[in-house]
This record gives structure tokens, sequence and C-alpha cells, in this order.
């Protein structure tokens, strides 16, 4: 495993805990106002997403921050991933 390689593995971890502490945001609010059931079997998350989007705006004229910053750090995660596999393992392939 090379320097490269064990950034990319931080840079993808820090990504998936910032991911994963902003939805705990976005379900504590919606569980604190009613919004959403703790005992969900299966939770659709785009309709979390939808609720958490409508409450928000409702409230404040806008979106909450919590969700621009799970979306962010998510595309991040996933774009890093993707982006690294492409250039480590694919490309060298061709060339």
């Amino acid at each position: 495993m090379t320097a490269t390689d064990t950034a990319i593995v931080i840079l993808m971890g820090i990504a998936a805990l910032v991911a994963a502490a902003s939805f705990s945001v976005i379900v504590r609010y919606l569980f604190e106002r009613g919004l959403a059931d703790r005992n969900m079997q299966a939770p659709d998350l785009r309709e979390i997403y939808r609720t958490y989007m409508n409450q928000t705006r409702k409230e404040n004229g806008r979106i909450g921050p919590a969700l621009w910053i799970h979306g962010g750090s998510a595309a991040i995660f996933i774009f890093t991933g993707v982006a690294y596999t492409i250039f480590r393992f694919i490309l060298p392939r061709f060339f």
C-alpha cells in the first residue's frame, strides 16, 4: 500500500464519517419534531430527505445545512473512490 493509497483511504474515511454524522443530525431533527418514526423497519431514505427539505424550507425559507453537508460529503466519498479506482487500477492496464 502506497502513501497515496493511505491518503485516499483517510480522505474517504473522513468523508464517510462526516456523511454519517450529518445524516444523524437530519434524522434527530425529524425525530424531535415527530416527523419520522424510530421504529421503521425499512426506512425510505428519499422520504427522509424530502421531509427534512420540506420542513426546513418551511421553517427557514431554505434547505437546512445538514442536508448540504451530507450530500457534499457523500459525493466526495463516492467521487474519490471511483476516481481513484479508475486511475489506480483500471488506467494502468491500458498504458
